[in-house]
């Protein structure tokens, strides 16, 4: 007894003690970025000054690096007795992988995934997959369709072996369930080969033990400590001024991605929304007049392949499309005036 009354009164002198000496008013500083005399940098300025910045440790990193490159044969070994290779360390791993594609990949079929796109998506990934690797001409219902027609195809050729590399299959874009399960799928095909990098924390994470046993991941430490350059090109800065760079850098690296005859509509439905910047009342063009501007410049032969490559577009949130009130479906594309008109120049370069 009379030791819980020492252990009650040394509980209440605490709490005394930081009753006295504490306050329930809590200070913050009101110092903050906003009221920095020194003016935001553009995005070129800042690139050029952090250029000039010596690189620290730059004989060590290379000769990290260069450590990791007597692990390819292994990947490539493991990756032919059915595992996935999967990279995660501090660093950029982009240039390791893209060595490593350049050479053992060269001569096998091979496709790159950029997860860190912010415009990537689960149907971009099956739309290469089944209509650049497997050749298939038409179009699908939905990415359920599509993934079956993969599957059910590579099963069906056991000796096309599809090697897929995918940077950052962590990327924001690429961490919902369904892709996940999507992506876990395909790995599971003996004669797809699946290797990925990850630089989230919480990465891990996006796997439960069901996605686990499709991927068959073999885990490589792969510490670099490359700058995630390309990788955090996409992403706000504090110190950047907010310009359209970002947006035309996006738009030009997801049009790289499409195809020529894609990039020539999408080019057209640029020029006619410029050619009426000016008119308050322009709402969008026609998806009938765009039509047949798309059949004089042969870019399309049917309505039906404009609509599928218009939800290309969509799913990769370049074009908004809205009904007005005579029911007509009219185009407008989702990206400000100034960033059109400096893309236009870029690709006329």
């Amino acid at each position: 007894m009379k030791h819980e009354t020492n252990n009650l009164c040394s509980m209440y002198l605490v709490e005394e003690y930081f009753e006295a000496h504490g306050t329930s008013k809590f200070l913050t500083s009101d110092r903050t970025l906003q009221r920095l005399h020194t003016p935001k940098l553009d995005r070129e300025t800042l690139f050029r000054l952090l250029e000039g910045k010596p690189a620290c440790y730059s004989s060590e990193i290379e000769k990290l690096h260069s450590s990791h490159h007597e692990h390819f044969n292994k990947w490539m070994l493991q990756l032919q007795l059915g595992y996935s290779v999967l990279l995660y360390g501090l660093g950029s791993k982009k240039a390791l992988l893209e060595e490593f594609r350049v050479s053992l990949l060269c001569q096998e079929i091979h496709l790159v995934v950029n997860g860190f796109f912010p415009s990537i998506s689960l149907k971009s990934i099956l739309t290469a997959l089944s209509a650049e690797i497997l050749e298939h001409q038409g179009t699908f219902r939905n990415p359920a369709d599509q993934l079956q027609y993969i599957t059910t195809t590579l099963r069906e050729q056991p000796d096309l072996h599809v090697y897929l590399l995918i940077h950052n299959i962590d990327g924001p874009m690429l961490r919902g369930g369904k892709t996940q399960n999507a992506l876990g799928q395909l790995a599971s095909l003996p004669n797809l080969h699946l290797v990925a990098s990850i630089d989230h924390i919480n990465a891990p994470l996006v796997w439960d033990q069901c996605k686990l046993s499709q991927f068959n991941w073999l885990w490589w430490e792969c510490v670099c400590f490359q700058r995630y350059v390309e990788e955090t090109s996409y992403e706000n800065s504090l110190l950047v001024q907010q310009t359209g760079a970002l947006a035309l850098s996006s738009l030009t690296h997801v049009l790289r991605s499409l195809t020529a005859n894609a990039r020539g509509i999408f080019k057209l439905l640029v020029e006619f929304q410029l050619e009426n910047k000016d008119n308050p009342s322009y709402t969008g063009l026609s998806f009938q007049d765009f039509y047949q501007r798309c059949r004089e410049a042969f870019l399309v032969n049917s309505d039906l392949t404009l609509r599928t490559q218009l939800t290309e577009f969509r799913d990769h949130k370049l074009i908004r499309t809205r009904k007005g009130a005579d029911g007509v479906e009219y185009l407008l594309v989702a990206v400000e005036t100034s960033t059109l008109t400096d893309f236009l120049e870029k690709e006329v370069e």
